[in-house]
């Protein structure tokens, strides 16, 4: 019994309360201002009451308030609070004129919280001393068993007209993340528990309720405050809201799912949101509903002068859509370092049972040697001479492209840099790099990492490669930089250069290929370095080889809400305003021409839009037909498994969902015997 009883108890308090404590109300002050408000103030008594928690709450509000504010009137005793408090009834009173040590003295509170104003809260050389001090006031006035934490406050808006929006370069991701440091190193240096409803919000705005979580650009709306108070009650309790019963006013259930998911995620993982909930708006799949639109015509100039030769495309529209795209999507990339080495640490001439030779690679990409590409390579031992080459980036890891035991597996600080808990499963996506297959034809792969490049989570530019462009002092890049597929791009042109190098690679016969954001990704590669004899788009969507003005499927908003480090910070702006971009995706495959350019889809990928990625390849033709190219050789969206090829605009859609098969492969191979054989 006596072993039962010990049981019971360690389990409750690893839940957060005892039975004996959640008796008794739990008392929780506030120190803060109008986020305080927000947080506290609306749904927290109700969401505690729901789970059948009593609480009493309190918040010390002056609006705009500071830690260094809040420290002086400590200091001085000036009665400068409105005190709100709600009692264990949920009955709500106002007590004006209030010093913060009233306050602590008028309950024997549980927990005491603290916050930063929020133009401040990115800050951390604001919280001191004054946060420090303030903790040890709390802890003469109210007892040191008093639970400390720290309210993580939220980011405003994107579009936010708050005067202190610039310091944090009006980016509502800059500002988040400048929060979750600030705030994180404030609770590892005084040993406070962390209130992540700056997380919550975040994860609120990367999902289907996106923006609408303020009222103001700043200021929490009833969503927000809803989202704010279930993330509070967590914290608190340490007591999951995922089914907790309450519903603020005005919420519908598809916002409460998201809500219940965003304050839980937050208090599992505080600074990393995550998409979270059901999707509302459901997927455009109805040809019925796409919106009439014009498509810029990729042979006039901006000016609105017609291009007339293939030396004015060459010398004048494809360097000007060129800038377009760089400097308005995908962001400007730097030169590649002088100090950039290669070093091959593996060379195996009977691997995979003898029908290749696999070598590895080190592209080193900057004189400290922090960034690394490590580049896989397998070439066919039946052909003599330098061999053609599909070179691509892949999705889990060097590992997971085949069951080879040779090759090298990442490092523990690798797999941390990756974001990856346990090591990568040996072969776990060999079916997308069909090696057999590809050597059998006569062609090598070359293929790395892409987390060797960015690992493809938004931290705020603390990972990946980002840093090579920056001038010094610089911590984020500006507007018109490089984005992760940017980034992506830049290091297959890395390898490119290494591939030069090597006497065993055809250099002049390489085809860059990708799948779905690695699409995206192949497509600017392609489009830049013109060294890429043969452009592959498998499966790109949105960003990629679809249409952005037929606005189905995945649409702008989408990749820039979920997806926020893809493009530079100046394609955030055409969300939801895709008929004011001044270019569209045919344009980003025109540049590709005159080389062959192969364009792929699959029927049960309605996500992205396939008749878009077909229509944006028919409208790339006209300038391969300009240039006495030929273009996409059918007028008609074909059905599924009837690849067109003879043109130099190549398309299919296969049957399936979305994904690179064997029966993609099988296509581009025929595809590149046109030119490579």
């Amino acid at each position: 019994m006596k072993q039962i009883k010990l049981i019971l108890s360690v389990l409750a308090v690893f839940i957060g309360m005892t039975a004996a404590e959640a008796k008794k109300p739990l008392k929780v002050l506030a120190i803060g201002n109008s986020f305080s408000q927000d947080a506290v103030e609306q749904n927290l008594w109700e969401v505690a009451d729901a789970d059948g928690t009593t609480m009493i709450i309190g918040n010390l509000y002056i609006g705009g308030c500071s830690l260094e504010r809040h420290w002086k009137n400590a200091q001085s005793g000036e009665a400068a609070y409105a005190y709100r408090k709600i009692d264990k009834k949920g009955v709500k009173t106002n007590h004006p004129g209030t010093s913060l040590a009233a306050a602590l003295a008028d309950e024997k509170w549980d927990i005491v919280s603290f916050q930063q104003r929020s133009p401040d809260s990115g800050d951390f050389s604001t919280y001191e001393p004054y946060l420090e001090d303030l903790i040890k006031f709390v802890k003469k006035h109210n007892g040191r068993k008093t639970r400390l934490m720290f309210h993580q406050t939220w980011a405003y808006e994107n579009g936010a007209t708050h005067s202190a929006f610039p310091k944090y370069g009006n980016s509502c991701w800059k500002m988040f993340d400048s929060i979750v440091v600030a705030s994180s190193r404030a609770c590892e240096k005084y040993g406070l528990g962390m209130i992540p409803a700056g997380t919550a919000i975040q994860s609120a705005r990367m999902s289907e309720i996106r923006e609408n979580v303020t009222r103001d650009g700043y200021h929490l709306n009833i969503i927000g405050r809803y989202i704010a108070a279930l993330t509070w009650y967590e914290a608190l309790t340490g007591r999951s809201v995922e089914n907790n019963s309450y519903t603020a006013a005005h919420i519908e259930p598809w916002v409460r799912e998201i809500a219940l998911a965003a304050a839980h995620n937050a208090n599992l993982t505080p600074g990393k949101p995550k998409k979270c909930g059901p999707e509302k708006y459901v997927t455009l799949n109805d040809e019925a509903g796409v919106p009439e639109y014009t498509l810029p015509d990729a042979l006039t100039m901006a000016d609105g002068s017609k291009v007339s030769t293939a030396e004015q495309w060459f010398g004048a529209r494809r360097p000007e859509l060129l800038k377009m795209f760089t400097e308005t999507m995908f962001g400007k990339s730097p030169a590649p370092s002088k100090d950039m080495k290669f070093e091959v640490v593996d060379v195996n001439n009977g691997a995979l049972k003898g029908i290749a030779t696999r070598k590895q690679v080190n592209i080193i990409l900057d004189k400290s040697g922090k960034h690394c590409l490590h580049v896989l390579i397998y070439l066919p031992n039946n052909v003599q001479g330098p061999v053609p080459v599909f070179m691509g980036i892949n999705f889990n890891g060097n590992i997971a492209v085949s069951k080879d035991s040779g090759i090298i597996p990442p490092s523990k600080a690798e797999l941390k840099k990756y974001g990856i808990a346990a090591n990568i499963e040996t072969g776990v996506k060999s079916n997308r790099w069909p090696l057999e297959q590809i050597l059998a034809a006569g062609y090598g792969v070359v293929t790395f990492y892409r987390g060797d490049t960015d690992p493809d989570f938004f931290d705020g530019w603390r990972n990946g490669i980002v840093s090579l462009g920056f001038k010094k002092d610089q911590t984020w890049p500006e507007p018109d930089e490089w984005g992760t597929i940017s980034q992506w791009a830049w290091s297959l042109s890395r390898v490119m250069d290494y591939a030069e190098t090597d006497p065993d690679i055809d250099a002049k016969k390489v085809a860059v290929i990708g799948h779905s954001r690695l699409g995206k990704t192949a497509l600017w590669a392609g489009a830049q370095d013109e060294r890429f004899a043969i452009v592959i788009s498998n499966c790109s969507g949105a960003g990629g080889a679809a249409i952005s003005r037929r606005m189905f499927g995945e649409v702008l908003q989408d990749l820039n809400r979920h997806f926020p480090h893809w493009f530079c910070e100046n394609f955030h702006a055409y969300s939801g305003r895709e008929a004011e971009l001044p270019f569209d995706q045919h344009e980003l495959l025109a540049l590709v021409a005159p080389r062959p350019l192969y364009v792929a889809s699959a029927d049960g990928d309605k996500w992205a839009d396939p008749k878009g990625e077909f229509t944006s390849a028919k409208e790339a033709s006209k300038v391969y037909e300009f240039l006495g190219k030929k273009g996409l050789a059918i007028d008609e969206w074909p059905a599924v498994n009837t690849p067109s090829i003879e043109g130099d605009v190549a398309y299919h859609m296969r049957q399936g969902k979305h994904d690179i098969t064997p029966y993609d492969w099988e296509n581009y191979i025929r595809f590149a015997d046109k030119y490579f054989k």
